[in-house]
């Protein structure tokens, strides 16, 4: 199991240990309280959601992930039990990646108080008959200059099914994505698209060094709950 630093630990797995600290309870924990007032779900309703929507990708998480996973959802006023904010695993055995989706990149800049209106440009010159770029303008209600970003396809072109279908779409995406972590400072989530870019280069590193190893060979068990009652009984609930 990894520490919160990222470094290798033979701790026994997260789960096992928080009946017994009190500051880890959920009843201690404002995030899951107020998360799960907001979702107006019954306790368990939430919990089980939690375990099959945002946390389902990782096979091994523990209490700091959660907490990370909860305190993203209520400060960027999104859904931690559907589509908009979700944990991808890291290869390396560092702390998960918070991954927002198509629909909560849409959230967040249109409940920003800030988010004075949003364009998008197309590039004249084609590509395997798609634009070469797209460019993305973000307006301020407090700024007198817009954020331009300009996203080239030869660049950020995928090969995923998202990627084939629906091209235009997608270099779309990576035009606001970009321009909108620039113009309102979202430097800790990242969209899907980003994280399999990331998971996949580290991936191809640790390959090219001999170290590749799955995380669950990495850590030998789970670092956390897996189960609606398994985190029912750590969060202490």
């Amino acid at each position: 199991m990894r520490n919160h630093q990222g470094q290798g630990s033979t701790d026994e797995p997260c789960h096992k240990n928080i009946p017994g600290q009190a500051h880890l309870r959920a009843a201690q924990l404002p995030s899951f309280r107020t998360c799960l007032a907001l979702s107006e779900m019954s306790e368990e309703g939430f919990v089980g959601a939690l375990t099959q929507t945002s946390l389902s990708r990782l096979d091994a998480w523990c209490l700091t992930d959660l907490e990370r996973l909860l305190a993203a959802a209520l400060r960027y006023g999104l859904s931690p039990t559907g589509n908009e904010l979700f944990m991808v695993p890291d290869p390396g055995g560092s702390v998960p990646l918070l991954v927002v989706g198509v629909d909560g990149w849409s959230r967040i800049l249109n409940a920003h108080e800030k988010f004075a209106g949003i364009e998008f440009t197309e590039s004249p010159q084609l590509e395997d008959g798609l634009p070469a770029w797209v460019e993305c303008t973000i307006h301020r209600w407090d700024r007198r200059v817009p954020t331009k970003v300009r996203e080239h396809l030869c660049e950020v072109r995928g090969t995923s099914s998202a990627w084939i279908t629906h091209p235009r779409r997608m270099l779309r995406h990576k035009a606001m994505v970009q321009c909108a972590r620039i113009t309102f400072g979202l430097g800790d989530i990242v969209d899907l698209d980003e994280a399999q870019r990331v998971l996949l280069a580290k991936q191809c590193n640790q390959a090219a060094q001999g170290e590749l190893v799955t995380p669950r060979a990495a850590h030998g068990t789970r670092r956390g709950p897996t189960s609606v009652q398994d985190l029912r009984q750590a969060l202490g609930v």
